[in-house]
Parts: C-alpha cells; sequence; structure tokens
C-alpha cells in the first residue's frame, strides 16, 4: 500500500495536482480500499476513494507505473473511483471529471468526443454547459452522449446536471487561422526543398546530358502523397472551364459516398450545392467552402484562396453548376467529418440527364403539382414551366390540391421565358379539387349537407378567361362555404359554374378510376363518366399500393388488392371507355416532385407529418415523352401516342393563353377625389404660408399634384386622408411611416405631420417666412426661437429637408405606398371604415401564406433519418433541408393589408378569396394568393396597429393635454437623451445614466449605446439615430466606425436614403442616377461599375461609397422623422407628466410586469436584474422583456414615486392608474389573470359591488386560482366565502 500511495503522489505532483505546499496538498485525500485480479479477464482492478477528482493525466501514470510493477502478473489495470466529502466545488468536479466521461464513453464515440473542449464549462446549480468545435458535432454529441453523461454525473458525483453541449465558434475561428498559418509555413517549407530538390536534378542532368524537364505533374503528386504532403500550386488565373489550379484530365473519379483520408488524392464530380467564403483572420485570403453533390449524398470541400481567386470563383461558379475537383481527402477535426482540400476545380458542361427527345411529337402534362399543394408538393412553379419549355413541350398545367396559389408564379416563368430565351410555353392553369355527389343532400332552404360523404379528386382546367373567373369563384365557394377538412365542392356547384372549364376525372381517387377498381357495373361508370370531359390515366408505379394492401390486417382493409396485371388492365378499361364515348384519355404524371430521386424529399416532409409509411413513395415525377410512351407501351404503340401525345395536346389546344392575373393598375374610385385632393391641400397650404403661396412652396405642392393626380394616385391620397380624419376625429392620432413624409402633398392633406420642406420659418399671423440656413440645419425644429420682422410675433419653425423624390420618384411615377399607425385598439376601426369609404364587398384583408421554414425542414430531415437508423452528414442534412422549405403549410393575413377592388371589377377577375388558415368560424375574408402577387396590380392600404398611438391618447386621456400642442423644441426635453438632470432623480445612488428609458425608439440597450456614442443635442441628431437604429449595417460596422476613427462626422455619415440622394446630387451627380443609385443601396443590390465610376468622378470619397457597399437596409428620413415626433412626444410627457407616463407604459407592457418583484422595491428589482443579465444567452425572451420593465420601473422608484397595489373599486381591469399620488396596478397584473377575465371581474363590480367570493366566481366566471391570488394580494379582504349563515 505504501508503494501504491507513493506513486499515486508522484502522479498528482508530475501533472501538477499537489504543489508541495503540505497545507494546500493535505486537503486532498485519497485511500486504497482493494486492489485484485479478475479471473475472467485478468485484470488488475484497483477501488480507491477520493474527495476530489483526479486528473485524468494522473490516472493514466498511475496505471503505467502500477503495470510496470506487477509486470505479467495482470494484463492490464483499471482504477474505479469513489467519490466522499468532496473539498471542491461542484464545477471544478464537473470540469475534471468531463475527461474521465470521455473516456468512460469512447469506442463508438471516438469520433465526436475529440471535439470536446473539457476545460470549457458553465455551470449555473442546474445545467452544464460543455463546449465543444463544430455545429454539427454538437448536435450529434446532444442527441447521444446527453443522457449518458447525466448518468455517469449522477452515479459518480450525485449531481443531478442537465446536460447541453455548444458549439464554441471563436475557438473554431482560432482553430482555423493556426490552421492556415501553419499550412503556410509547411507551403513554404515544401517548396524551398522542391526547389533545392529541382536545382540538384537540374544540374544533375545537365551533368548526363538530360532533358531537364524534371517529374511530370502526376509523377511529382505520388512523390508528394508518398511524403505525406504535397505543395501548393502557384495560384493560376482561371481559363476556359478550369477555374482552379491545374487540368485534371481524364483521372478516375471516386464516388463521394467513398472517400477517405487513406485515398490520399482524388478525382471527384458532382453538382455544386453551395458556396460561401469567409474571411481569414489577420489575412487578405479567404476560406472558401464549396458543398458537392451527385443527390445521394453531399461532401465538403474547402480551398484558401486570394482575393482575385475568390472574385473569379465567385463570377464563374453558382449552385447548380457541374464541376470536377481534385484534392486531398482529409479528417476534419472541426466538424467530424471527411473533406476535401482542394487542388483543382473544372468546371463541366451542364448535361441534362433527361432529355425528351420523341421525334414525332411532344406530350403535354396536364397534372401537377407545386409547393403550394400544402404539405405535399416539391416543385417551384417556375421549375415545371421552365422544365417543361425545355424538353420542347408546348404547354403545361398547374394543379394543385384545392388552391390556385402557384399561377402567379407560373406565368411569370413562362413571361420570363418568353421575353429572356424568346421560348414560348403556354401554362395551363387548374386544380385537382375535392368533389363529392350531392344529389339528394340539399335541403328545402337549398343548403348542402357538404360534411356526409367522401369526396373524390377531379381536375378543373381554366379554357377561356370567363373560365378562369369560374375556377376563382369555385376555389372561393369551397373554402368559404363548403370548407370541412378540406376544401369541398358539390358537384351541383361545379355545373352551375362549369362554363369556360375542361373537367378530368384525375388520379387513383377520382370517382372514374374508383368505379372501375370497386368494379362497379357499366352502366354505373357511364353515368360517372358522363360528368367529365376527358379521362386520365397515369403510370403503373403510381398506384403500386393498390398491389400492396391486404384485405387484412393491412392499412386498407376494405381495399381490394390488385396486381400489376390488375392496374394495366383498368388503364385499357379507361382507354377504351374514351373511345366508345368519344372522350379523349390522357396519359399523366400527377407529379408531386421533378425527378425520380427527388421522392425523398416527398418523403421526409409526409414522414414529418406522421405517415408511416412515406418512405416508400416514388414515381410522381415529371416525365419526357419519350418516358411516358415507354411507361405505356403495354397499350400498343398507336394507342400509347393517342393518350401520351395526342390526346394531351388535344386538351391544350382548346385551352387559350390566359392572365391569371390581368396587367396593368386597377385603382378603386372615389368620385371627385382629384378635385378634393387638390382643393384640400390648397386650402391647408394657403392657411399655413398665405394667398398666393410662395413660389418655392408653390410650385412644389403643383409638381407633386399634377404627378399625383396625373399617374392615379388621388384616391390613395384621399382615402388615407379621409382615414386620419376619421381617425383624428375620434380622438386618436395617427403615426405616418414609410417615405410618406417625403410629400408636401401629404402634409398638407393632414396625412402627416411631417413637413419636408427645407427648414423654414413662417409667421403664423402675418405668414411672413424666411427659409433657414442649410449649411447649419437640416430640421426646421433646431433653428432659434424668432420674432416675425414684420408683426413681431413668435414664428413658427418647421420643414425637415426630405425630397418628394424618395416618395414617387422626380418623375413623380414611382408607385406610392402609404402606411398609417393607428393605435391598436382602433384599428379594427380603421378597417371597418374602408369599407365604408369603398363598399364592403370590395374590401379584403391581404393575405398571405406561410410555408416551412429552414429550421422546421432541418427537423423533418433529422426525424427522417433517424427513424429509418440512416447515417446521414451534416451537408446533405443542409442539401435535403433546402429542397424541403418553401413548402406550404397555411395561409394568413397581413397584420393591417387592406386590398380594394375596383367597385366596376369583382375580385374573382383577380384571385379567389378565403378564411385565413381555413378558419372556418373567422368572419374574416383574404385574398387567396399571397398580396405581393397582386399588389401591382390592385391598391393595398396598411392600415396597422402600433402602442405609441394607444400610449398617447391614453396620456391625453389622463393629463388633458392635446399630444399636438406638445413643444417639439423643449431643450428640458431633448437633455433625457443625454442624461437624467431632467428626470430629478432622488435616490443618491442612482445606477442608470440615461434618462430615455421607456421613450420607444430611444430605450433598448442598443440605442442607449448610441446615445453615448452621439451624445445628441438637437433634434436633427434623433432623427439621425432613428435612422441608425432601424438600418442593417448603416451603424454598426458602418457610420459609427467612420466618426470614432474621425473619417467622417455624424452629419457626413448616411443615416437615410434621403442621405445618399441628397449628398450625391449636392455632388454635382445628375438626379435620376442619384436617385436609382440610392434605390440600388436601400433594396441591397450590388452597385453596377458605372456607378461607381460616376461617384468617383464626382468627387465621392471612398469611405462613402464604401459605407454605401456595407448597408443592407435603410430606413426613409420621413420615417425616422415621424417616430422620432412622437418619440419626443412621450419624453414630453415624462418630465412634466411622470406618473402618467409609468401608468401608460406599464399599461403597454402588462404582459411583463411582474407584480410580485417590483412591489418589493427598488432592491429585489436590481437583484432580479442582476440575476437575469448573470444568465446570459441562457436567459429566456420573457426574462430579457421583463428586464426592459424592471429597469424602468426602478427608474420610477428612483424619481421619488411608488405603486399602490390592486384594489377593488379602483382599479381598472387593464390599464395602470393613479391613486393617491402613486401608479395603481391594474388586475391584469395579477398572475394567471388574463385580460378577459380581467374586464369581466371589473365590469360585474360595476354593475353590482361583489358581496361574496362564491359571488365573485359565479359572476366573473373567475377562476379558483385567480381567486386565490387575488386573496394573497388581499384584494378580497373582507368578503365571505359564502352568504350562508352558520349555526354551529
Amino acid at each position: 500500500m505504501r508503494i501504491m500511495d507513493e506513486i499515486i503522489r508522484e502522479a498528482l505532483k508530475n501533472c501538477g495536482f499537489f504543489s508541495g505546499d503540505p497545507e494546500t496538498d493535505g486537503r486532498y485525500k485519497f485511500s486504497l480500499k482493494r486492489a485484485s485480479v479478475k479471473k475472467d479477464t485478468g485484470v488488475l482492478s484497483v477501488d480507491m476513494t477520493l474527495n476530489f477528482v483526479m486528473p485524468i493525466e494522473a490516472c493514466h501514470q498511475i496505471r503505467e507505473s502500477i503495470a510496470g510493477l506487477i509486470g505479467s502478473a495482470a494484463r492490464a489495470v483499471e482504477i474505479n473511483f469513489t467519490y466522499s466529502d468532496p473539498v471542491m466545488s461542484d464545477e471544478e468536479m464537473l470540469r475534471r471529471f468531463i475527461p474521465h466521461m470521455i473516456e468512460t464513453v469512447n469506442g463508438q464515440y471516438t469520433g465526436i468526443t475529440g471535439a470536446i473542449q473539457t476545460d470549457e464549462i458553465i455551470w449555473d446549480g442546474k445545467k452544464l454547459v460543455i463546449y465543444a468545435m463544430g455545429e454539427f458535432t454538437v448536435d450529434l454529441l446532444n442527441r447521444e452522449l446527453r443522457r449518458p453523461f447525466a448518468v455517469l454525473i449522477q452515479k459518480a458525483l450525485n449531481i443531478k446536471a442537465d446536460i447541453e453541449f455548444r458549439n464554441n465558434e471563436e475557438l473554431f475561428e482560432e482553430k482555423a487561422d493556426a490552421f492556415r498559418q501553419k499550412e503556410e509555413e509547411d507551403i513554404k517549407k515544401t517548396v524551398a526543398e522542391y526547389t533545392k530538390e529541382y536545382k540538384e536534378k537540374a544540374a544533375a542532368s545537365a551533368g548526363t546530358g538530360g532533358s531537364g524537364r524534371g517529374e511530370s505533374y502526376d509523377g511529382r503528386e505520388k512523390r508528394a502523397e508518398r511524403g505525406r504532403r504535397y505543395r501548393r500550386e502557384k495560384e493560376l488565373p482561371a481559363v476556359g472551364n478550369r477555374i482552379m489550379g491545374r487540368e485534371i484530365g481524364e483521372d478516375a473519379g471516386v464516388s463521394l459516398c467513398d472517400i477517405d483520408p487513406s485515398q490520399g488524392i482524388v478525382t471527384v464530380e458532382g453538382t455544386v450545392f453551395k458556396i460561401t467564403f469567409r474571411t481569414v483572420v489577420k489575412s487578405k485570403s479567404y476560406l472558401m467552402t464549396l458543398l458537392l453533390t451527385d443527390n445521394t449524398t453531399t461532401i465538403c470541400t474547402k480551398a484558401f484562396v486570394s482575393e482575385t481567386k475568390h472574385n473569379e470563383i465567385e463570377e464563374l461558379l453558382s449552385p447548380g453548376d457541374s464541376v470536377r475537383i481534385r484534392g486531398e481527402v482529409q479528417w476534419d477535426s472541426y466538424e467530424n467529418l471527411n473533406i476535401i482540400m482542394i487542388k483543382d476545380i473544372e468546371k463541366g458542361e451542364k448535361v441534362e440527364d433527361r432529355r425528351d427527345t420523341w421525334p414525332d411529337g411532344k406530350r403535354v402534362e396536364l397534372h401537377a403539382h407545386t409547393k403550394m399543394s400544402a404539405m405535399d408538393g416539391l416543385n417551384e412553379p417556375a421549375d415545371i414551366v421552365v422544365q417543361a419549355a425545355m424538353w420542347g413541350q408546348p404547354a403545361v398545367a398547374v394543379t394543385d390540391h384545392g388552391v390556385v396559389q402557384a399561377f402567379p408564379d407560373a406565368a411569370k416563368a413562362a413571361d420570363d421565358l418568353k421575353k429572356k430565351k424568346n421560348i414560348d410555353i403556354k401554362v395551363i392553369y387548374g386544380m385537382e379539387g375535392y368533389v363529392f355527389d350531392d344529389d339528394g343532400l340539399k335541403d328545402d332552404e337549398g343548403n348542402i349537407d357538404y360534411k356526409s360523404r367522401p369526396t373524390n379528386h377531379i381536375i378543373l382546367l381554366a379554357a377561356t378567361q370567363e373560365g378562369m373567373k369560374n375556377l376563382y369563384r369555385l376555389v372561393s365557394l369551397s373554402h368559404l362555404k363548403y370548407f370541412y377538412k378540406r376544401p369541398r365542392l358539390p358537384k351541383s356547384v361545379i355545373q352551375a359554374h362549369r362554363e369556360g372549364l375542361i373537367i378530368g376525372s384525375a388520379c387513383e381517387a377520382g370517382e372514374l378510376y374508383q368505379a372501375f377498381y370497386h368494379q362497379k357495373s357499366s352502366d354505373e361508370i357511364r353515368r360517372i363518366a358522363e360528368f367529365y370531359d376527358y379521362f386520365e390515366i397515369q403510370p403503373l408505379i403510381n398506384n403500386r399500393f393498390l398491389t400492396e394492401d391486404r384485405t387484412e390486417g393491412g392499412k386498407y382493409p376494405d381495399r381490394r388488392r390488385l396486381t400489376n396485371d390488375d392496374l394495366m388492365d383498368i388503364n385499357r378499361r379507361i382507354v377504351l371507355l374514351g373511345e366508345e364515348t368519344g372522350k379523349p384519355v390522357v396519359a399523366t404524371t400527377d407529379a408531386h416532385y421533378d425527378r425520380d430521386t427527388s421522392a425523398i424529399y416527398r418523403n421526409i416532409i409526409m414522414a414529418g407529418q406522421g405517415y408511416r409509411d412515406a418512405e416508400n413513395g416514388q414515381g410522381l415525377y415529371l416525365r419526357t415523352t419519350d418516358e411516358m410512351m415507354e411507361e405505356f407501351a403495354y397499350l400498343g404503340e398507336e394507342r400509347a401516342r393517342r393518350v401520351v401525345i395526342e390526346n394531351t395536346n388535344l386538351i391544350a389546344d382548346r385551352i387559350g393563353r390566359l392572365l391569371p392575373v390581368p396587367k396593368g393598375k386597377f385603382p378603386p374610385k372615389i368620385d371627385g377625389a382629384e378635385e378634393k385632393l387638390r382643393r384640400t391641400c390648397m386650402e391647408k397650404a394657403h392657411a399655413v404660408y398665405g394667398d398666393p403661396l410662395p413660389e418655392r412652396i408653390g410650385q412644389r405642392l403643383e409638381k407633386e399634384l399634377s404627378s399625383i393626380i396625373n399617374n392615379g394616385y388621388a384616391v390613395m391620397y384621399v382615402s388615407a386622408q379621409m382615414l386620419v380624419n376619421k381617425s383624428m376625429e375620434d380622438g386618436y392620432l395617427v403615426g405616418s411611416r414609410g417615405s410618406v413624409g417625403s410629400s408636401l402633398a401629404a402634409t398638407m392633406a393632414g396625412i402627416t405631420e411631417v413637413n419636408p420642406l427645407e427648414p423654414h420659418y413662417i409667421c403664423p399671423e402675418c405668414k411672413h417666412l424666411e427659409w433657414g440656413d442649410m449649411e447649419k440645419y437640416d430640421c426646421g425644429i433646431d433653428m432659434p426661437p424668432k420674432e416675425c420682422p414684420v408683426c413681431g410675433a413668435q414664428m413658427n419653425r418647421d420643414g425637415f429637408t426630405i425630397p418628394f423624390a424618395t416618395f414617387l420618384g422626380f418623375d413623380g411615377d414611382k408607385e406610392p405606398d402609404i402606411d398609417l399607425n393607428f393605435a391598436g385598439e382602433y384599428q379594427p376601426v380603421a378597417h371597418r371604415y374602408v369599407g365604408a369609404i369603398f363598399g364592403e364587398k370590395n374590401v379584403f384583408k391581404a393575405g398571405t401564406v406561410g410555408t416551412i421554414a429552414e429550421k422546421t425542414a432541418y427537423g423533418y430531415v433529422r426525424k427522417f433519418y433517424e427513424e429509418q437508423g440512416i447515417p446521414i452528414n451534416k451537408y446533405e442534412a443542409d442539401r435535403l433541408t433546402n429542397h424541403c422549405t418553401g413548402v406550404k403549410r397555411t395561409t394568413g393575413q397581413h397584420p393591417g393589408g387592406i386590398v380594394i377592388v375596383p367597385d366596376d371589377h369583382e375580385i374573382y377577375e383577380f384571385c379567389p378569396i378565403q378564411h385565413p388558415a381555413n378558419d372556418v368560424n373567422s368572419d374574416i375574408v383574404t385574398t387567396h394568393f399571397d398580396y405581393h402577387k397582386i399588389d401591382q396590380n390592385l391598391l393595398k392600404l396598411d392600415i396597422l396597429g402600433h402602442n405609441v398611438p394607444s400610449m398617447i391618447r391614453q396620456l391625453q386621456d389622463m393629463t388633458g393635454v392635446d399630444p399636438l400642442t406638445v413643444p417639439l423644441t423643449d431643450r428640458k426635453v431633448l437633455s433625457i437623451f443625454n442624461g437624467t438632470e431632467a428626470l430629478d432623480i432622488k435616490d443618491p445612488d442612482y445606477k442608470f445614466t440615461h434618462g430615455s428609458y421607456a421613450i420607444p425608439e430611444f430605450g433598448t440597450s442598443f440605442v442607449r449605446q448610441m446615445l453615448d456614442d452621439i451624445k445628441p443635442e438637437r433634434f436633427a441628431d434623433l432623427v439621425r439615430i432613428s435612422g441608425f437604429s432601424h438600418g442593417t449595417d448603416v451603424w454598426l460596422n458602418n457610420a459609427q466606425d467612420y466618426i470614432k476613427d474621425g473619417t467622417a462626422t455624424m452629419s457626413e455619415v448616411i443615416s437615410t436614403r434621403d442621405d445618399i440622394m441628397n449628398y450625391l446630387r449636392l455632388k454635382g451627380i445628375e438626379d435620376k442616377t442619384a436617385f436609382q443609385i440610392m434605390e440600388d443601396v436601400r433594396k441591397n443590390r450590388p452597385l453596377k461599375e458605372e456607378q461607381i465610376n460616376i461617384m468617383t468622378e464626382h468627387g465621392v470619397p471612398q469611405w462613402y461609397i464604401d459605407s454605401c457597399i456595407k448597408i443592407q437596409y435603410m430606413f426613409p428620413r420621413a420615417h425616422a422623422v415621424a417616430y422620432t415626433m412622437m418619440s419626443f412626444r412621450m419624453a414630453w410627457y415624462k418630465v412634466y407628466y411622470p406618473l402618467e407616463f409609468y401608468a401608460t407604459y406599464f399599461t403597454s407592457v402588462a404582459a411583463d410586469f411582474d407584480a410580485d418583484t417590483i412591489l418589493k422595491g427598488p432592491d429585489a428589482i436590481q437583484e432580479k436584474i442582476r440575476l437575469v443579465s448573470a444568465r446570459g444567452q441562457e436567459a429566456t425572451a420573457k426574462e430579457k422583456d421583463e428586464v426592459t420593465v424592471f429597469e424602468v420601473a426602478y427608474e420610477m422608484y428612483s424619481r421619488g414615486f411608488e405603486f399602490k397595489d390592486m384594489t377593488l373599486g379602483e382599479s381598472e381591469a387593464v390599464r395602470f392608474g393613479i391613486s393617491d399620488g402613486k401608479v395603481l396596478l391594474p388586475f391584469v397584473a395579477l398572475a394567471g389573470m388574463g385580460e378577459t377575465a380581467a374586464r369581466s371581474f371589473v365590469e360585474e363590480y360595476e354593475k353590482k359591488p361583489y358581496e361574496t367570493i362564491e359571488e365573485i366566481m359565479k359572476r366573473a366566471k373567475i377562476n379558483k386560482s385567480s381567486i386565490e391570488a387575488l386573496k394573497a394580494r388581499g384584494v378580497l379582504k373582507g368578503l365571505p366565502e359564502t352568504d350562508q349563515l352558520s349555526f354551529f
């Protein structure tokens, strides 16, 4: 035992665990309990008890020392630890135990445990976060080792821990940089060695009369591989198909699924799935990641490239290109996958492996689904059209399940082919509907029982424009009137709207095929066939499931099991029926995806919905004429040609070239709109600026009005004007959004309060006008006060320097977009008023289409492969995810969008209508198309709900101060954006330095930091901050850097889109060019070379051009001004009416108001803020929102104000109020009490005070938990439980 003790101490000392200090080392205790050799394995098992976790290195040394000591007496040594009375903290124990767990689980998990960072953990007492490198590896670790690690920790350390592995991105970057530097050093060394060797060989060759040409490229490759390294060739420019490196030649390729590091240099080929570049730290080079796929798997290839090569690759290679790549297979320790480090890339010709080469005519597909077939179709509408066109097929149909939402995209694809490639293809617009025979299902009033009978599939094709309208009517009826699980259509309703439609019998689920399958009589089959214009047959594989179902114990026990011969026989009989009845029979594919290998995408989505046999689906893909002729060869050549080619073309020829949405604009009409707009604008302008108008103002207003009226936009202005006036009359301020404030006509019409003119003084009495100094001011509000030199009255200051072109372009012909912010509670009233203006039958909510998001699709992919027990790498998962995104899941509505149809048109000329998400209980009707598909044709008004107008209204109600009278020039109010002095803080230990908490737009931590950087002194500064904060890459990594390093001042950097146009015009750049550059920058479109040249020629500095290039999204100045005006008013109330301000603010955030914490006072609030902050990224969104409320509550306490808890008879349901000089809590602030319950509680009390608690529960319908919470707060103090008397 003494020897063992010495071995252990020596090992602990050698690994640095024991310091040599007896007092420190003496804390750590260990004792050997037992040592014995196991008879069955010959392993020496040593049992040890410790009060600490031993370093893994010490364990290894101990095992080696013991093994050396005992020699052949045992085959191996194992040490078993028991931990008792630990002297280490739990965190330290866990950190040191991680390597032990890795050693325990290694074996099948060796490939992923190497990525674990054993010294990087977070422990909060419940959750243990362990860092590792590589997103994919972390995903595997969480799936495979989360529970085993938790079990090991519980068993060994008696600590219950929730394990989470997390990607260490920073370390990943450091490792990549280190790898890059090491590679460069290796290259230099290799080149030096090669040069030396080459010179020696050349000299030797010269001495022996050799050629001196050295080795061939292949010879060098093999020699380099033998030496376990290869030299990097000098980077050569791309030539022809050679994109990078040298020509690959005829090297035999390796399958993507077979690559292995043992192979060394390999050549692979496939299709580019994705290319990304990442700048290498401290280097001007890039790390390129190119994902290569063969549609069965995907691999990662990488290369370090120069900026020049980066630009070449971006220009020459795109996803979808065919390439050959040669490089070295390596094990990527970051992602724990095999990758290829690229040496050479060749671009191949994009060869279509499936061509339509049939010489005697081309078929037409009459049955195809897109991603709009909810959770079922995988084809992009454009892809169907393009594929058919590339095959030379004259037409193609789009027939989604119960919907027609793909029509606009299909039409656009056909238009693009005609314009760009002069390829003409007809799109056939149709739908695969759900029909049922309603014979005998009508009551006396004509109502149809649409739920009692099952449905069959049916194909409806629009043959004429009238047929398109009828199709839209039928789609609308199926969604609004007959929706039950799916959009259903009674046969009688189809018959009533049949004009202009061609009706087909559809697939196996159609009633004609079902009649043959169920062996109906010939007479019955003929009766069914009479309803259809043509019959369909499909490839045998489509109906293969009918040969697999068992009568007993199968998925469909009521189905008859068929043979392959039976399937052919049914198709033959349908063909014969067509010949007998004189109706064409067509062969269709019922295509749900583009090719046979794409079946996997649909199978993944079907499995994601819970279909157990989803992996068996195949065959539902687009086919060439050749493939269909081969498929139906069993019918005989003549009949096969008839159903595949002749009859499909016959149907296509009966169909005209239709428009799913008519071209052009169809604005609604308001009688006298043009005259009303001009009159009201002039009346307001004269009232403000006098009559006649100053020339500069009169010219601008006249130019705007002419542009607006001549381009047909007067109705949009007048309708917005009517809405704003209605809201203002009802006591609700309206905020403008977007660039509408760029229009002086909008200002004079009362649509916006933003005045876009240059800064100016205007006398309210005599109308004397003076223009401000544009060199000093771009906001009139910032100019010093001034008395009128004519009459002595105090002059008004106005003007925010916004060009009209920002809104409608220099020719006034840009499509206007008037967005208005109404108070949240007033939004429904505004929406109803639109119906009053234009007629209820013409007004619809703007519809939206919700599709599968990337995260959801990734979950489907992972689930599918896990359930199948098939391994899949990260990159193949990403590829599959990419194909599964964008499939329709549901429909919805725009939060404020209203689409208006002119009174002399029907909605069915443009699109169908439906309920959002097919909610049959909703009274909302939306457009069936996503509103973006028709916003160029129909007027859309954005009538949005916003909390700031609601807050302004509450403040007005509480203070009696009209918000429009609040001065925007108050310096005391402006000061709170720079500090807290104006807030009169009473707490000497107040922690915060900003006064902008709870001010909309200026209260977030991001903007508070901006306030520190900018230190605003003028209203214009606040406008610029608003622009910075709403843009993407406008402030961060852009303007902030230029200001900090002295490159530019705050007034010079770009804040809003208008800044660009104004600046470029000042530089002498022509108006339209300046406008186009502004538009390209704000829409994140790359600047063209000629635009950059023009900017350079006109003296635009390089930093300004670079700033434009960095910007992703920009705010219009008018929007920033409108927001800032509203925010300044809120700040004014905060300074002068603090209690009312806080009551209003807390009303707006009642859902995040933690009454239990806040009522305990500022210390409790600060402690809660600290706790949430300590959680960092672990904090939930709810906790982060609560912190914002805590900060405002802390500020309120520090100003000397207090809260009053909710009180029966005083507190409102949802609004915070004021009582006894304190902010009074509403009942909705009670945890667990919703708004409906709170309103009921207060309303019932107002009718009659409660006498018992039992009465509250009965009258107000308050649940027991809320009653208990009310009791706990003392709200129900004094109220008896019941009114029953007790005599005992």
